[in-house]
């Protein structure tokens, strides 16, 4: 590559970056500031749980859709939409009366927040060239721990000093609508950058579609229910983790969020060894069922931490339990990475990377609505014991059902194109 079109690259890897990251901000904000607007509202946890399910119901539904659109959308219109979108519908949660009107909404953000990563993907497939990838799979894989760092952070430092909810909502609207008009101008200088580059561009081959095989079928639905599980542990244990230690533990508030901050930037390690890890293994199911399996041993001793000082017989600090959720955090977001960003990029030559990115995408966002939904349920109704029983159920299906898949490809022929075993 010449200097044009390796600094063409960089910016495009950068805005890209910048895109999802400040999303996050838009996306997450309303979960990170969960106990003060129930606090400010009077609202129940089931009540704000559904007003989360909205978002991850049209969010994944949304992925799903454009995904399948996004080879006909110009990606330089299409995210900047999304993003002022988005802001405008942070403006528009300052103006509900009540938590009932909230989530129609944030279910209309889910809406526009849904076009952005199938947009991104195909951005990164269609304008890097091979040598670039490797590096925009690291880059990318750092967006939603720190965006969701970023989110928590600012609903840490509001809850410090009980600022009004509202503020929680202005912030990410600003930035949102910078971001977005800024991607629009230096995305059209990126690709005038590039047409000027002496380089060859990627020409994508002719995408030759995998064997409907049994193996391929089966290995795919379980690929789904990994992404499922992904969603559900994830969103689960980073949208409760302040409610858990101020009830739990009597945590003020804000220290409460403050400590949900802490989880992200350990998640950040997460996204990048997945990155490192799949250099050497080369395989996605080998990776999704190496971590799931740590991470069910992880639920499993939060579990049992819980029964323990329900019998008295643990000691009543947090240190313990965030530890453990510190390692659910960082190994939920190297799957996350795995299934998002790994799978879709490295297969641009046989599937349409935005679609798979969206379909998979979908698929992780339904397990956060369910997530949101069903443990603010079991949280209501029986206890935090209950909600880590779940965790834990679909933790350890998750890792049985991706060492299936580890066995299945090996007896697989070799001509069989498994996503399970994905290889650059």
């Amino acid at each position: 590559m010449d200097k044009k079109a390796r600094q063409s690259s960089k910016l495009i890897i950068f805005l890209c970056w910048a895109a999802y990251t400040v999303a996050y901000l838009g996306r997450l904000n309303f979960n990170a500031y969960i106990e003060p607007i129930r606090d400010q509202l009077g609202a129940s946890k089931t009540e704000l749980g559904l007003v989360s399910s909205f978002f991850f119901f049209s969010y994944g539904a949304g992925q799903l859709i454009h995904g399948i659109l996004s080879r006909k959308y110009n990606t330089r219109w299409s995210v900047a939409v999304a993003l002022i979108g988005s802001a405008a519908v942070n403006v528009g949660m300052t103006l509900c009366p009540g938590v009932s009107a909230m989530k129609y909404v944030w279910l209309l953000g889910g809406m526009f927040q849904s076009v952005l990563w199938s947009s991104l993907i195909k951005t990164l497939s269609e304008r890097l060239p091979d040598e670039m990838l490797p590096k925009a799979v690291v880059v990318m894989s750092t967006t939603a721990a720190l965006g969701t760092f970023l989110s928590y952070g600012l609903a840490a430092l509001f809850s410090s000093f009980g600022a009004n909810y509202r503020l929680i909502f202005y912030v990410p609207a600003v930035l949102l609508t910078l971001v977005g008009l800024g991607w629009f101008v230096l995305l059209g200088k990126a690709d005038r950058t590039a047409r000027e580059s002496e380089s060859p561009a990627y020409v994508p081959a002719p995408k030759k579609r995998p064997s409907l095989t049994p193996v391929f079928v089966v290995t795919s639905l379980f690929l789904v229910f990994a992404a499922i599980a992904n969603g559900f542990i994830k969103d689960g244990v980073t949208t409760w983790t302040p409610s858990i230690l101020k009830e739990s533990y009597g945590m003020p508030e804000s220290l409460s969020i403050f400590i949900t901050v802490l989880l992200p930037l350990i998640a950040i390690f997460g996204a990048t060894l997945s990155a490192t890890l799949y250099k050497r293994m080369q395989s996605t199911s080998k990776l999704d069922a190496m971590f799931y399996g740590v991470e069910a041993v992880v639920l499993l001793a939060v579990f049992l931490l819980a029964r323990a000082r329900e019998a008295g017989g643990a000691p009543n600090s947090p240190v313990f339990l965030i530890v453990l959720f510190g390692f659910s955090a960082m190994l939920m977001a190297a799957v996350n990475n795995v299934i998002t960003s790994i799978i879709p990029l490295t297969m641009r030559d046989s599937m349409d990377s935005g679609l798979l990115a969206g379909v998979l995408d979908t698929f992780c966002y339904v397990g956060s609505t369910m997530s949101t939904a069903l443990l603010a349920y079991i949280a209501d109704h029986g206890s935090w014991n209950g909600v880590f029983l779940c965790l834990l159920l679909f933790g350890a299906m998750a890792c049985l059902l991706c060492t299936i898949s580890v066995f299945l490809g090996k007896k697989a022929p070799a001509s069989t194109a498994d996503i399970s075993n994905t290889n650059s």
